[in-house]
């Protein structure tokens, strides 16, 4: 671990051991049967937020930034069919197609990078080999804040990161080997892999339960090789930068967050040597990316939050998510607050409860970030969908008014916004699997599989997503209260075992009950009225 921290330049606090006692004290979740632990320190970001910001200072320092601008073919040189002078663009928002001509053009797709090259070249050779990396996002508090495990020995050998994020708990691992997709749901047998591990080193006394997964995702990182390298070159987890000699096209791939800075100057650098001959480029000076700050960053510091609290009246969460997520920004976010109409916090209301985003965010991230869609403002410029799917499912509509208030939708657009948001929600994970995996071989087993965060009773949320998860989803909320409350005689909100048999005995929601019986193979009538039909088998 010192050579780890020689490869920072010491820039970190020093690695070090921690015995057993200290460790149970810093994080009471682990399991006590430890030897000791290694501590060592890594940075953290919001990826959405960084990516946004480098193109938002792109564009601030001069750059022509096309948002929801897709690369649809290149031009050629009418004199030589292969050299490439430029690309055929679409928007896809208004689907109109135009042409941007140019002297340089470089693919940076990152794990999509070969899709790309395959506009350029069908039978161009693959360049990037993606891994994937599944994530689930916890409670928070499965995890003290400021700290977090690395388990560098998990069943199968992949490495697993237990930390906290963003207020919760980020679980997730990589190297799972396929083709790069944009569907964001990982596989479910991924999911409970994870939830399997985390249990091994927790307390014993703490249940991992399916249930408390709020949002799943998987995302693709690059492991680059360079095409027109000699054969047997190998995979990289650094980045390739390679020109194609007959287009002229060079592309960019591999690499990692901590050195994009860096994948940058070596592109712009190759570039100018290529085009050394050119004009523009003998008047090229030196990089100087690491004197550039990006958009937010000058005059930041560690008490900006302190003085958004003090100035502005918002909740020091508030104020520490807009300082880490706007930087200097954050003020200007704050000067858009409206009164809470509350003795505290006076001014920022909550777009979630439990969350720290304001409604003022949502005009500001059009007026100033080039928000476009409801997606975009519930994946990108806010992360609500990856960190609770239910959440964000409940504040699109509030979302999709704002943004067609600041944007003058008309209703109609008003509504393809949200359904294509309630669309892409839907490919997250979340609590309730995607399909309905568990055996059920009785009454009580289904009471069980009902009772999806077991805690010995169904309430109204569970009951609706567990139907819903099984298949026969009810077709508003007054006909799932309706068939709700046929099974909650005590009207406490809250269905007990008792209360679900003595249900299913009686000739009540015939409906539910023949589709809980297709479900599992077996008719409803079959299993027989009265007491006789307790425990009866399914299936």
């Amino acid at each position: 671990m010192k050579f780890y921290d020689a490869l920072g330049s010491f820039a970190s606090p020093p690695s070090h051991v921690m015995l057993p006692r200290r460790a149970m004290r810093k994080f009471p979740q682990l399991d006590e049967d430890v030897k000791y632990f290694q501590v060592f320190y890594e940075g953290q970001h919001n990826d959405a937020r960084t990516a946004t910001y480098i193109a938002l200072t792109a564009a601030q320092e001069g750059a022509t930034v096309a948002n929801h601008v897709e690369m649809i073919g290149l031009l050629r040189d009418g004199s030589n069919d292969k050299k490439a002078t430029g690309i055929r663009c679409r928007d896809n928002l208004s689907g109109q197609e135009f042409d941007v001509q140019a002297k340089a053009i470089v693919f940076a797709g990152g794990p999509f990078t070969d899709s790309l090259r395959a506009l350029e070249d069908p039978n161009a050779k693959p360049a990037v080999a993606a891994a994937a990396g599944t994530h689930i996002v916890l409670p928070g508090y499965y995890c003290p804040g400021g700290i977090g495990m690395l388990d560098i020995n998990t069943s199968d050998g992949r490495f697993l990161f237990f930390l906290p994020w963003q207020g919760s708990t980020l679980v997730g691992t990589t190297d799972r080997k396929g083709p790069p997709v944009s569907y964001h749901g990982p596989p479910e047998e991924e999911i409970q892999w994870l939830l399997r591990e985390v249990q091994k080193y927790l307390s014993s006394d703490i249940q991992v339960r399916r249930a408390d997964v709020l949002s799943a995702w998987q995302g693709f990182r690059p492991l680059a090789s360079d095409p027109h390298a000699p054969p047997g070159a190998p995979t990289s987890r650094d980045h390739v930068i390679s020109t194609n000699p007959d287009t002229g096209v060079t592309f960019v791939t591999g690499g990692k967050w901590t050195t994009y800075r860096e994948m940058a100057k070596d592109v712009v650098d190759k570039l100018v040597k290529i085009h050394k001959d050119d004009w523009q480029a003998k008047h090229v000076g030196p990089c100087v990316t690491h004197n550039n700050p990006l958009r937010g960053g000058v005059g930041y510091s560690r008490n900006v939050p302190v003085k958004l609290v003090q100035q502005f009246g918002v909740s020091q969460d508030t104020a520490t998510h807009l300082a880490h997520t706007y930087g200097m920004h954050a003020f200007e976010v704050c000067r858009m607050a409206e009164p809470t109409t509350k003795r505290w916090p006076r001014f920022g209301n909550l777009l979630v409860e439990g969350y720290p985003y304001l409604e003022c965010e949502v005009a500001y991230a059009c007026r100033n970030e080039m928000a476009c869609t409801v997606k975009d403002m519930l994946t990108l410029r806010m992360r609500i969908a990856f960190l609770n799917k239910d959440a964000a499912v409940s504040v699109a509509p509030r979302v999709a008014d704002l943004m067609a208030k600041e944007m003058r939708w008309s209703k109609r657009e008003r509504n393809r916004q949200l359904k294509e948001a309630q669309d892409l929600l839907e490919t997250f994970g979340g609590p309730y699997p995607s399909e309905f995996r568990e055996t059920v071989t009785d009454v009580r087993d289904l009471f069980e599989a009902l009772d999806h965060d077991k805690s010995g009773y169904i309430d109204f949320t569970e009951f609706c997503d567990c139907v819903k998860s099984m298949g026969f989803p009810f077709k508003n909320d007054k006909e799932a209260m309706r068939a709700f409350s046929n099974i909650d005689t005590s009207r406490q909100g809250k269905i007990t075992l008792d209360e679900f048999v003595t249900w299913w005995e009686t000739d009540s929601d015939q409906k539910l009950k023949a589709s809980l019986g297709e479900k599992f193979k077996f008719s409803a009538g079959k299993l027989g009225e009265g007491p006789e039909s307790r425990g009866a088998a399914f299936g």
